[in-house]
This record gives structure tokens, sequence and C-alpha cells, in this order.
């Protein structure tokens, strides 16, 4: 008897184990959520606790996609509902937590959505606290972004301070009065300003603010240096809307306005976005960056830009061979190798100051790299992205090597 219930035990635990492959018992510590939460390409976490869309801005097939990243632990699984808690549809999950679903809306419905994270110990998140009401809208709002966005960025062109701030609204969550200085003191230190924007999607959220993202294209002169600077990326903006007017309340990182003071006029970061452009006390572009110099006998160093050290005698030979570092220099070449995994390549046309984190993501790895003063490369290595302006290389055994380098 005793034997017969050993076995029905085991067979009920197998079978427990085909049904949800990915359980693993024990206890799980870190917290389950969600990291992040896109509803059609709007972050989620500044619209409150409605959110409407509207159809104009709804792709040809009419979907809203939902898309974001669990967190905390080994997650096992992801489950939505749009009705409720009525019934729920089990996601398609990603390794690293990041999921995606779309669904086709109909106008005067609300959408309850609600998501379940279970880690694979069995630990779940609070599903109330990701709760969001969607409804679809035919109200033609797109026409109001546009108009607003064009007079911000019209004027930002045109240096022209007053018209700027006629775009901002009075409750600017940064503060009016931080973000007007700031853009008078973009005026002091750029130039022929060129910005351009597409707009990808709306979105209306609490206290009837419209949420707006956006991909530009940007192109200064910074006076200090004379230089020509070029960048691209997506952000994001949010928008009052009183009496039919929409006046700026918020934006995100890359900034496209207030690059002067971009710790104080920024409200958050777009997700992979960087920090973009921003301009420093002195009138220079760029963010911080770390200036470095070493000298080596043999012609041959690896440098790790986390610890901000050199070695002068790594081991290994070739591209991604050698194991110390992110980047390998041949200064008897000249020319720069990837360290074992990671990508170098260069980055033609940028500085330190002037090279963006959509320049580095951007790199597919070449190797080797010709290695000459005055060039700036980017570099991948474990997740982290990486740019090395290198300054001079001089002297021939020993050799004399000066960098600027800056972590995204």
């Amino acid at each position: 008897m005793k034997k017969l219930l050993i076995i029905a035990a085991a067979l009920l635990i197998s079978a427990g184990t085909v049904d949800a492959k990915w359980w693993i018992f024990g206890k799980s510590k870190a917290e389950v959520g969600l990291k992040y939460l896109h509803i059609n390409g709007v972050s989620a976490d500044e619209t409150g606790p409605k959110i409407k869309l509207f159809r104009e801005m709804l792709g040809a097939d009419g979907l809203v996609k939902i898309s974001g990243r669990a967190s905390g632990g080994q997650i096992g699984s992801v489950r939505l509902t749009l009705d409720d808690k009525a019934t729920w549809t089990e996601v398609k999950l990603a390794a690293n937590g990041t999921f995606e679903q779309s669904f086709k809306p109909e106008a005067g419905r609300t959408y309850a959505l609600l998501i379940e994270v279970t880690d694979t110990a069995g630990k779940m998140n609070k599903p109330e606290e990701t709760r969001k009401e969607l409804t679809l809208s035919e109200e033609n709002v797109q026409a109001r972004v546009r108009e607003a966005l064009d007079a911000l960025f019209q004027a930002y062109n045109a240096e022209d301070l007053r018209k700027f701030m006629a775009g901002v609204g009075e409750n600017f969550a940064a503060d009016k009065g931080i973000l007007e200085r700031a853009v008078k003191r973009d005026f002091d230190a750029l130039s022929a300003i060129n910005l351009r924007y597409t707009l990808n999607n709306v979105a209306a959220g609490a206290q009837g603010r419209v949420f707006a993202s956006i991909t530009f294209n940007r192109m200064v002169m910074v006076n200090k240096s004379g230089q020509t600077s070029t960048d691209s990326g997506s952000t994001e903006f949010v928008f009052d809307s009183k009496e039919g007017k929409l006046s700026l309340f918020s934006m995100k990182q890359p900034l496209m306005f207030g690059l002067s003071d971009a710790e104080n006029v920024a409200i958050g970061q777009v997700l992979g976005g960087g920090e973009g452009l921003v301009i420093g006390p002195t009138g220079e572009l760029g963010g911080d960056y770390t200036n470095d110099s070493f000298t080596d006998a043999d012609g041959v160093a690896s440098y790790d830009f986390d610890m901000g050290t050199e070695d002068q005698s790594p081991a290994g030979i070739g591209c991604g061979n050698i194991s110390s570092g992110h980047v390998v220099f041949n200064l008897s070449g000249p020319s720069i190798y990837p360290a074992s995994g990671a990508l170098v390549q260069e980055i033609p046309g940028k500085n330190i100051s002037s090279v963006t984190l959509a320049d580095v993501q951007a790199i597919t790895g070449t190797c080797p790299n010709d290695n000459n003063s005055g060039k700036t490369y980017g570099i991948k290595s474990g997740g982290a992205n990486y740019a090395m302006e290198v300054v001079s290389i001089t002297g021939a055994g020993p050799y004399s090597v000066s960098i600027k380098f800056r972590k995204f």
C-alpha cells in the first residue's frame, strides 16, 4: 500500500510538470512586477489609470500593441486580461522577460487591462497595480498635437525664445522658469539649429493630458568649437489640454529643448533612448566623459572602461581573443581590436561630445579598426554601451596614448 501511494504521488508530480514545464519549486526573494509597460509605443507609467487611444493613430491593421518587460527573478509566465479578469490570455515571453500582445479594439467599449506576472517559484505580482482602462476614440487629436509640436520646433529652430515659451504650459512639470533659462543658454551655445520630427503615436491619460511619441533628426553647430553635430532617436512629450489648446507639460530624455540643464528639465528617460545631446556649463556639447592616458612598451595593451585601467600584457592574440578589458590597442599598427565578447567600430564624423547612444547601438562591429588620433569608436560589451575618442598616440616603444571615453 505504501509503495502504491509513493507511485501515485510521483505520477501527480509528473503530470503537474507536463502542464507547467517552466515550474521550479523553491523560494524567490526578488519582487515580481513590470519593469516597463507600453501601450502602442507610449509609456504607460505616467498616463494614470485611464488611457484614451485614437483610431487615427492606429496602424492599417487597426491593432493596439501592448508590450512590456517582466522583472524579478526568473519569470515563468505572463498573462493579461482585457475584460477585468473574466478571461486571461497567456502571452509569449522572451528569455529576458519581454512580451508583446495585440488586440483590435472597438469604439465605445472599455477594456480593463491587467497583467499577471509569475516567476518560476510561483511568486506573483499584484495585477491590480497594473490596471489600465483603455478606450478607443474617433476624435481627431493628431492635428492638435502636430500644431503644438510644429510651433515648438519652429520657434526653437529660429532661436525665438518668446515664441517658444508661448507653447509651454504654466504648470510645466520641471518648472517653467528653469526651462526658459535652459533654452536661452541653448541659444547662446548653438546656432544653425535644425530639428525635424515624425509623430509616431498619441494617447490621452489622466487630467486630460495628451502623450506623444516621436522620432527625430537633429543638426546643430556648436559655437564654442565651430563643429557640426547630428543625432537621431525617439523621445516623448506630454501636453496639457485646456480650452482646446495643447501646451507643453513635460519632456523625457533624449531632450529636444533645454539641453543646457537636462538634469532639471527632463522628467525620466525614454527606454533605450539614452540622454542624447546635452550642453555643458561652458557651452561644450556632450555629457560627462573621462580623460585618461597611459604608456605601453611593447605596443599591445587592452583597456577596461569600467575600471579605467589598462593591461599592458593582455593574454591572447587577435580579434575577440583577448580576455581582459573592452578594447585592445595594437599601437604599432596602429589598430584597435575588440576584446572577448565585445564589438568595436569607428563612428565617422563624431567626437566624444557629439556621439550618441543611438550611434553606438547601430554598430555591427569590425576587426581590426584603423586607429588614428581624432577617431571615435563605439563599443558594445556585455549589454553595456561605450564611446571612445582617441586623442593622441605618440612614440614608438614606449608609446603614449591619450583617450576620452564615456559609458551610456
